[in-house]
């Protein structure tokens, strides 16, 4: 099975925040992203950049999609959004933790959700009628 090419961004995206994370937390960051503010601050923007590749194209979609899909990620995207304002504002590692883990969760959430799609999508692709439908007004 192939994974649409917004979900390849993401999925290298994401695997970039979560090296960047494992090197803070065992204490080897690159130079100048010791602190948890500075990888967290990258580690949100390669998130947010994930969301705007995967998500993004296909908002419309989503907001009259599968409602459950909606709320669940809504939900741990709200977790992300605490997360991460505790990260900036009190430099809090559990706050970074909670943003890692959330990111990793919705970004294994989409890429299901959309590998899915694609197969359900591309198998249900019959050839339709060739003229338009005739309508009575």
């Amino acid at each position: 099975m192939r994974l649409p090419n917004r979900d390849v961004i993401a999925t290298g995206l994401v695997a970039a925040a979560g090296l960047l994370y494992v090197l803070w937390a065992v204490g080897s960051a690159p130079p100048g992203m010791s602190s948890t503010r500075a990888s967290g601050s990258v580690i949100l923007v390669l998130g947010f950049a994930a969301s705007a590749s995967a998500v993004v194209p296909t908002f419309d979609k989503l907001l009259h999609g599968n409602r459950a899909y909606l709320a669940v990620t809504a939900l741990i995207g709200v977790v992300a959004l605490i997360g991460g304002m505790q990260m900036l504002i009190n430099a809090s590692d559990a706050g970074l933790a909670v943003v890692m883990v959330a990111m990793a969760v919705l970004w294994l959430i989409a890429t299901v959700h959309h590998s899915l799609l694609a197969r359900t999508g591309s198998a249900s692709r019959t050839p339709g009628p060739t003229y338009a439908p005739r309508h009575g007004w």
